[in-house]
């Protein structure tokens, strides 16, 4: 994992306040999520016990409004990451050509001109994905999960305890099979996604 955060870190820092936005754009996007069940929970609740009608259509309004500024703060987080995820695979583009036309005639010899563009485009655009959305996937999912673990404790201790324990043993099962999936060439020593972080300072 230390490779990856490097990798984040090296062509993510540049980007540090449109970063810092894409955060808080995060956080904004998790608590409308939480504050949405909790509003439904307030709906179902009030619904059970008899409320007035006006009343249950003052929470399903508020429901909405919610709902509706979610999706407008989703869109623009989506669009921020997608513009930063553009920006760092460039910026990493950039630094591995350098670092591939320093090298020795060797090198060149050994490998084909379309091969090196493939490593150097191709290879390297499949990490768009990486640097626009690992943030919001991984890091998101994980607080949002943390939102809610911390909502079902406030209701009932036993069940917010009792899915802590699942979230727990299923984030350990997830790590045991990923160990089991990375390829093997990867611990022989050669150079996984993370590396190419290097070719900042090569």
């Amino acid at each position: 994992m230390r490779q990856y955060w490097r990798l984040l870190a090296t062509y993510l820092k540049p980007q540090g306040r449109r970063t810092a936005v894409l955060g808080l754009l995060l956080l904004v996007s998790i608590a409308l999520q939480l504050g949405a069940l909790q509003i439904l929970r307030q709906f179902i609740e009030r619904a059970s016990a008899g409320e007035p009608v006006s009343t249950l259509l003052w929470f399903a309004r508020l429901f909405l409004v919610i709902a509706l500024v979610t999706q407008v703060v989703n869109l623009a987080e989506v669009w921020l990451a997608e513009n930063v995820g553009w920006t760092a695979t460039n910026n990493l583009r950039n630094d591995l050509a350098l670092h591939v036309l320093r090298l020795d005639a060797s090198f060149h010899n050994a490998h084909t001109p379309d091969a090196l563009i493939e490593r150097v485009d191709g290879d390297v655009a499949k990490l768009g994905n990486f640097f626009s959305r690992f943030t919001v996937y991984v890091l998101g999912n994980a607080l949002l999960g943390v939102g809610v673990l911390a909502l079902l404790f406030r209701i009932d201790w036993r069940v917010g305890a009792a899915l802590t324990l699942f979230a727990v043993l299923a984030i350990a099962l997830i790590n045991a099979l990923r160990d089991v999936a990375v390829p093997t060439g990867w611990r022989s020593g050669n150079p996984a996604p993370g590396s190419l972080a290097s070719s900042r300072s090569a």
